[in-house]
């Protein structure tokens, strides 16, 4: 068995990768397969692991601990008075308006990654969740953020590898850049099913006032046959604009 991890903190970096897919709890065996590792040296950096408190160990299955997310919380945009503790307000005034799903989101790459998500016992059930990530080309979150990008960041984005996760999702390059030329045009961009099936979404970019480019996005997502989303344009651009100003008067 081959691998493209040279060292032993690369090994171990590329474990604790492992448990950012779909199953919190993975053993030995699972481990290997996704990591392309023998199975001993996952059970030697699993021992390491262990000992130095970031995974936990439940049987024969492992699992991340709250060391790990101790330290996740310390990433910059999680930090207090950053983007994530400043935008929580206008997430929760939206919430209290509208009673649906509120999200925000940051441009990883090619992906969104989700920072914060607010819901309430009557809101859309979404599979998203915070640390998560998703194709931006599937998202308006992704779509709001990426037509407002640097134009490297555009180039990227038009160039993945497009996949079909539903019916209605974008899957060529023709497509995306005419949905990112709306999005330019109206200032929001949205999402009919394009991600999840029976999910609308509606999305607004939040700037950087230093490069006028988009840093992140806000969104509401509500169900097919639901409350339009369009007919909450006005409140979630008023939320985004609001912490565009903010983030200016910080920096």
């Amino acid at each position: 068995m081959t691998s493209k991890y040279d060292t032993s903190a690369a090994k171990a970096f590329a474990i604790l990768d492992a448990f950012a897919g779909p199953q919190y709890s993975l053993g030995v065996s699972e481990l290997a397969l996704i990591t392309n590792l023998p199975k001993s040296t996952v059970h030697r950096l699993l021992a390491v692991l262990l000992g130095s408190r970031y995974v936990l160990r439940s049987g024969d299955k492992y699992r991340l601990s709250d060391r790990a997310f101790e330290l996740g919380q310390r990433a910059p945009l999680c930090r207090p008075d950053e983007l994530r503790d400043r935008a929580h307000p206008y997430m929760t005034e939206l919430f209290a308006s509208t009673r649906q799903t509120i999200h925000l989101a940051v441009l990883a790459g090619t992906d969104i990654l989700y920072l914060e998500k607010l819901y309430g016992h009557d809101s859309v059930k979404l599979p998203s969740r915070v640390g998560q990530r998703r194709p931006a080309y599937t998202t308006a979150l992704g779509k709001a953020i990426v037509a407002f990008a640097a134009p490297e960041q555009i180039k990227q984005n038009l160039a993945v590898k497009y996949l079909r996760y539903t019916a209605y999702t974008v899957t060529n390059s023709s497509s995306m850049s005419r949905s990112l030329s709306r999005v330019r045009q109206e200032g929001y961009a949205t999402d009919f099913e394009e991600s999840y099936v029976g999910v609308t979404c509606l999305a607004v970019p939040i700037f950087d006032p230093r490069t006028n480019k988009a840093v992140a996005a806000l969104s509401m997502s509500t169900t097919v046959g639901g409350l339009s989303v369009l007919k909450f344009r006005a409140l979630i651009t008023n939320a985004a604009r609001q912490l565009s100003t903010q983030l200016e008067a910080k920096s």
